[in-house]
């Protein structure tokens, strides 16, 4: 027996671990920059020594059963011990923590001035890899492929944590200057008689925006003239066209704040009144193996941040400071 568990070496722990974490065997070839091969030789390696299945394979990876579950902890301990004896010989500098975040436009900078610049929970830093949103996001997330996401949709996945970092408050129109809609006495009716410019933040399942929602509940016919992920296209478009632009959200402030060729109306008490049935949230998602500080951390600093934007816009405004919902501080209990 001993000599089969001389093969449980660094690395096939390391799978070990990584399946259990991800369930995923290529999300694990990827952590640990090896080939989905190597992950398979380590798997039938540990069922070998330990004489047990670990893990069960399901449509989209690994389940890991009780053995499996059991043997987790042992196996985190013997690579922390594997750690220290690395760091007791070399005289180096803490490698940074590589986090990699796929986030809207609005929120790309955000997350990455938050977490390199605020966050000092992680001995060595934060190295920050912000993607671009794509319909695939959820997918690669419960996989482990990425660490964080931001969306307005909690994912609900058993190896994801969703976090309420704040609610949707304010709702604006933005035109060209001159443009009618910006004088109108009844701009949430009157904005049907343009073609929209609308911001589409629900790649992942190509969910209705809410003002599309809204007319077809209403009998409304609503014409679109055109659909991006980007606040900066939206609005550059807005400034060139006789189409009106509706955003979400006090951060979309600063996309229009200082421009000078286009208008913005605040309707976000009609909007309320009218088109929201519960309010919309953002929500920040981070895989169960992007280490806990961090991601706690990450939740706070972000929801301090999105109640600052909005405290900006509506002092700008000389607007009550709205009352801003979070979850963090339960996620943080």
């Amino acid at each position: 027996m001993l000599k089969k568990v001389n093969r449980l070496d660094y690395f096939t722990l390391m799978v070990l671990v990584g399946l259990v974490e991800l369930k995923n065997g290529s999300a694990v070839a990827d952590k640990l920059h090896t080939t989905q091969s190597k992950v398979s030789r380590a798997l039938n390696c540990l069922r070998e020594v330990l004489d047990d299945e670990l893990f069960i394979r399901q449509k989209y990876g690994f389940e890991p059963n009780s053995v499996a579950l059991r043997i987790y902890p042992m196996a985190q301990s013997i690579l922390e011990q594997y750690d220290k004896i690395i760091s007791t010989t070399r005289n180096t500098v803490v490698a940074p923590y590589e986090l990699t975040v796929a986030a809207h436009e609005q929120w790309s900078m955000m997350v990455f001035n938050c977490v390199t610049h605020q966050c000092c929970c992680v001995e060595g830093g934060v190295n920050v890899n912000v993607q671009p949103w794509s319909e695939n996001v959820s997918e690669r997330l419960c996989q482990g492929k990425l660490d964080c996401s931001i969306s307005i949709e909690p994912i609900r996945h058993e190896m994801v944590d969703d976090v309420n970092i704040g609610d949707i408050t304010h709702f604006f129109l933005v035109a060209r200057v001159g443009h009618p809609i910006l004088t109108s006495a009844d701009p949430l009716r009157d904005i049907f008689n343009y073609k929209l410019g609308l911001v589409n933040s629900n790649l992942h399942n190509n969910r209705l925006h809410r003002i599309e929602e809204y007319a077809h509940e209403q009998g409304i016919k609503l014409r679109v003239a055109l659909k991006s992920p980007s606040l900066r296209m939206i609005v550059d478009h807005a400034s060139r066209t006789e189409d009106v632009c509706v955003l979400s959200s006090a951060m979309a402030f600063e996309y229009f704040e200082d421009r000078e060729d286009v208008g913005f109306i605040d309707i976000s008490a009609q909007w309320r009144d009218c088109v929201e049935q519960q309010p919309e949230s953002y929500f920040l998602h981070c895989h169960r193996s992007v280490t806990p500080l961090l991601a706690q951390c990450m939740a706070r600093l972000l929801t301090e941040k999105l109640i600052d934007i909005q405290h900006h816009y509506e002092s700008s405004q000389g607007l009550a400071p709205t009352n801003v919902r979070a979850g963090v501080k339960a996620f943080l209990t």
